[in-house]
């Protein structure tokens, strides 16, 4: 099949599945589906909500990888101490609960990783005057000292992984996420004893809950017979 005869059986294709089309948001469609098509040396999910956060989340492991590499010129440091440090930096003087709740961390996890730096001498930990039962802690000057030196460390990784990208595509990017980001940053340090289901239902509702899982359902059933078509009848 030629690329134009491929080109014009996709337009009548979608043609057929929607009442008003335009040249503009048939292309943005087939790009996006030809696209899809060789993410993940091929083993692409079925739904888009799906491709999304695997892509989101391969380059967050990716951006790991390499930040652990960086983190070699400082034998013993661990990535999350940094992710600590940072926050506390900038958010001044802080609970404790706070920062363990900011970076997505267990509780008995982030209170060792406070532990950590309080004994290396990175933060230091004072009685809040306002709640008697809470700690606040807060940088030190060997605390900023080390941060500082690990920006230089971490910006490698960073530079390594995005500078190829236009500025303007970066932009445009960061404008889709910050409200998912600032969204799901709210509803976490919300979900204490909350299970993954309560969450989808209060964010969804369940009427709205049946109907994507129903859409997921065909969206697997015709994945996995397109798989089967591809690889022919059994012998």
């Amino acid at each position: 099949m030629s690329e134009l005869v491929k080109l014009i059986c996709a337009w009548e294709e979608y043609a057929q599945k929607n009442i008003t089309v335009s040249a503009m948001e048939f292309c943005m469609y087939f790009l996006a589906k030809e696209n899809n098509s060789q993410l993940f040396s091929g083993l692409t999910p079925p739904d888009l909500d799906t491709v999304f956060a695997k892509l989101i989340g391969r380059l967050a492991g990716m951006q790991t990888v390499y930040s652990k590499m960086a983190l070699q010129d400082i034998p013993g440091f661990e990535l999350e101490w940094f992710y600590f440090l940072n926050s506390i930096y900038h958010l001044k003087e802080v609970q404790k609960t706070q920062i363990i709740q900011y970076n997505f961390t267990e509780q008995t996890t982030g209170i060792d990783t406070l532990n950590k730096l309080k004994k290396l001498g990175y933060i230091a930990e004072k009685n809040d005057p306002d709640d008697k039962r809470a700690k606040l802690v807060s940088i030190t000057n060997a605390g900023e000292k080390i941060l500082f030196k690990l920006y230089q460390l971490l910006y490698r990784p960073t530079l390594l992984m995005y500078n190829g990208i236009d500025q303007k595509d970066k932009q445009v990017v960061i404008n889709i996420l910050k409200d998912t980001e600032h969204k799901h940053q709210e509803l976490l340090s919300n979900s204490k004893n909350k299970s993954i289901d309560d969450l989808l239902l209060e964010a969804l509702g369940e009427e709205k809950i049946a109907q994507i899982e129903q859409e997921q359902k065909n969206r697997i059933a015709q994945f996995s017979n397109s798989k089967n078509q591809r690889r022919g009848p059994k012998k």
